[in-house]
């Protein structure tokens, strides 16, 4: 495919070597700016690269959404559809993109859905990706693992599987995910990765249905020893639906969630939208990072699905083009509060909020603003400075 057979085996070198040891051993890696052979933790290595490759403006991580279809349908899921449609592109045509990806030096590569084990295909995908040299995550619900999928998972050395849950009992599960039964195949997908010791994280989208057993699922996902995630984020459909926000938690909910959950050892907030900054776009996407979808449309991330390039009529280069111009080009209008806002510090509105909302990216959002408010007020009541 004409790209270079060094980069090639160093992608793959980095992909079994962070798997196995934790510790990333890089000759000559531009990260760094020296050719000698050097030990570094992964994390510190990722970080360092992705700072390096923000600067550059070079794609170093990628999200495949490989199919909107899916077998549960969550009451909050962004979803548009739920369904695998014709004009999902073919092995060949999602084969023939990650070949365009690996060219242009695309080191991470997440692959997602739907859910991505309901495309027969997958597994053929994940083995065509790892012989790329991908590093390679995969996002599931588990209720579609069964034994072959957990071999795959395992021989393929993917760095992380993460697996959303939706409650720690049944009754609950189920009312989220809507679909009967789900529940224990939840649990069977847990057990089969856990017996082959794959690398999972297990993330709670906690909404007003499921908020009382977080705790719990916390407690049921360490027993099979995996981490655990939550995450107090809920977007609208990425059609401008904005129906899943009926399930969001308030801003004083949210608060009280993640009060709950500090102090817990090895529980984190799992990352969540481009947060607010000073610049008007400040995070990774069209950076650093993309994503495409199911038709092959090439977008910022999967929240933010702008500006939609056809790459079934273009390239991934010149698409990734096209998204940096549109970050670049991306200005503030007479909406726009941010650079004026007492709590700024603390939003968690990202630009991708706003737009899905109410198609202007400069807007303000209340939702945001209360939660920021709230923030402000914690951290100033947690300040030790603080007179008494």
């Amino acid at each position: 495919h004409g790209r270079s057979r060094q980069n090639t085996l160093q992608r793959s070198c980095l992909s079994q070597e962070s798997q196995h040891c934790g510790l990333l051993s890089c000759a000559g890696s531009s990260a760094f700016g020296d050719s000698a052979m050097k030990n570094v933790a992964k994390d510190f290595f990722f970080a360092s690269l992705g700072g390096k490759a923000d600067q550059s403006r070079h794609p170093v991580r990628m999200t495949f959404e490989l199919t909107y279809g899916c077998n549960l349908r969550c009451l909050h899921c962004y979803n548009p559809t739920h369904q695998a449609l014709p004009q999902e592109l073919s092995t060949t045509e999602v084969n023939h993109i990650l070949d365009q990806v690996a060219d242009i030096g695309t080191l991470h590569l997440t692959f997602t859905g739907g859910e991505p084990f309901v495309r027969p295909d997958f597994p053929d995908i994940l083995w065509h990706a790892r012989n790329l040299g991908f590093v390679l995550s995969v996002m599931s619900n588990s209720t579609r693992i069964k034994k072959p999928h957990a071999d795959t998972l395992r021989d393929v050395g993917v760095e992380n599987v993460s697996i959303s849950i939706y409650g720690a009992s049944q009754t609950i599960y189920e009312r989220v995910t809507q679909i009967p039964g789900s529940f224990e195949g939840f649990i069977r997908g847990l057990k089969a990765l856990a017996r082959r010791q794959v690398p999972v994280t297990v993330r709670m989208p906690v909404l007003r249905e499921n908020a009382a057993e977080v705790h719990e699922a916390r407690a049921l996902v360490e027993g099979f020893g995996f981490k655990f995630q939550y995450c107090l984020d809920i977007m609208p459909k990425n059609t401008g639906d904005l129906s899943p926000l009926a399930h969001r938690l308030s801003p004083a909910e949210k608060v009280r969630i993640y009060q709950s959950m500090m102090g817990y050892e090895g529980v984190s907030m799992a990352d969540t939208s481009c947060h607010a900054e000073r610049e008007f776009m400040s995070c990774f996407c069209g950076r650093s990072q993309f994503a495409i979808t199911p038709y092959g449309e090439m977008n910022l991330c999967i929240g933010f699905p702008i500006p939609k390039y056809d790459l079934r009529k273009g390239t991934v280069k010149e698409g990734w083009e096209v998204l940096k111009k549109t970050v670049d080009e991306a200005k503030p209008n007479e909406r726009y509060e941010c650079s004026d806002c007492d709590v700024q510090p603390y939003c968690q509105q990202g630009r991708n909020d706003a737009w899905l909302e109410t198609g202007n990216m400069s807007v303000c959002l209340p939702h945001f603003k209360e939660l920021a408010s709230l923030e402000q007020t914690a951290h100033e009541y947690l300040d030790p400075r603080r007179p008494v």
